[in-house]
């Protein structure tokens, strides 16, 4: 990351974070992969599943209008195209490497901006809105990672307890839009689910900074 001081009212940030790639190990049972007969005597098959969490890039800026008022904006990138698939490797089955499911992903972007008011020596008022677009079309969205468009709608303040300690605290709600969604189980044909989704997020958080 890096943060450049246009001057002392004005500042740019950037950051990036790469990928992370793991790899998951575990166990596979059932009727799939070891028939009835292990399912009565409890078989289980040793296996491993590659993923990768996406890279993502920010950036924002800090404007300082006046002595008590201030506004910021940033623009968050998430590279989710790589979330293809999910594939596990099973040496003891015969059809490794098995698809368990086709995700496709795409890329996903967040806009937001805030404001900061300095109440006073002491308190600052702090609030925002920001924007999440989905990262799957629609044609694509599971039961599994109902993933949808999200309005953030944020509240906050700050509060200088000291020269030295201060306290934050903030409070988010979180909008999730309705989607449709269609999705056909595999390996067993004809049989589906057709729905929507939707839900909502309260999000609360609270830190204590010192500085020595």
């Amino acid at each position: 990351g890096a943060a450049w001081q246009i001057n002392q009212n004005h500042r740019v940030g950037v950051n990036y974070r790469s990928e992370v790639d793991f790899n998951l190990e575990g166990d596979a049972s059932g009727l799939a992969y070891t028939g009835i007969n292990g399912i009565q005597n409890g078989t289980k098959l040793p296996g491993s599943m590659e993923l990768t969490l996406p890279a993502t890039a920010e950036i924002a800026s800090f404007h300082q209008l006046t002595d008590k008022f201030a506004m910021h904006a940033s623009f968050n990138w998430t590279d989710w195209s790589s979330f293809e698939k999910l594939v596990a490797v099973i040496p003891g089955h015969p059809d490794s490497p098995d698809t368990i499911k086709v995700e496709n992903w795409k890329d996903n972007y967040r806009f937001a901006v805030g404001t900061t008011y300095q109440l006073n020596n002491k308190l600052a008022l702090r609030s925002g809105v920001a924007y999440d677009t989905s990262s799957v079309d629609e044609e694509y969205r599971t039961q599994t990672i109902p993933e949808t468009d999200r309005l953030w709608l944020s509240i906050g303040a700050g509060y200088s307890w000291s020269k030295n300690l201060s306290f934050d605290a903030g409070f988010t709600y979180i909008f999730a839009k309705d989607a449709k969604m269609e999705e056909e189980i595999e390996d067993i044909p004809g049989l589906s689910f057709k729905g929507e989704t939707s839900g909502n997020v309260w999000l609360v958080g609270v830190q204590a900074n010192y500085k020595f």
